[in-house]
């Protein structure tokens, strides 16, 4: 079930003293599925995906968030009240590609993120499919 469908845009500026996804401009599509009906009893070790693509065909703003992804997770989790260690982030393109975080340790007040990117398994992808045919 898509719980939200919008554009997301950073200008790569920090305005408000924290830091923006990158320090580079970006704008990205992202949609945020629920991945099972949660009133069955059954507990998904991820329940939600967030599916992403680049949303400008202007390379100056296609930054890629392969290397900015924990950033990205942070940002849409605060504001979505998603916890980013149970959310499959799925990267759109040739090949599809998913993101796992997993906390690394906690040094003062910011936690680090060891990040694996791999191939999307068939079964999340036919998992989001339907969720996505219009994406």
């Amino acid at each position: 079930m898509i719980l939200h469908d919008f554009t997301y845009e950073w200008d790569g500026k920090s305005r408000s003293g924290r830091k923006p996804v990158s320090w580079w401009p970006g704008c990205y599509r992202v949609r945020i599925i629920q991945l099972g009906n949660q009133d069955r009893g059954i507990k998904y070790l991820f329940p939600f995906a967030v599916v992403f693509r680049p949303a400008k065909t202007d390379a100056a703003m296609n930054t890629s968030l392969e290397n900015y992804i924990h950033n990205f997770a942070e940002k849409i989790s605060e504001q979505y009240h998603l916890d980013m260690t149970k959310v499959l982030w799925i990267k759109m393109g040739d090949p599809v590609m998913v993101a796992r975080l997993k906390p690394d340790r906690k040094l003062s007040d910011e936690t680090f993120y060891a990040i694996s990117w791999r191939p999307v398994r068939p079964n999340e992808m036919a998992a989001i499919e339907p969720d996505i045919k219009d994406f």
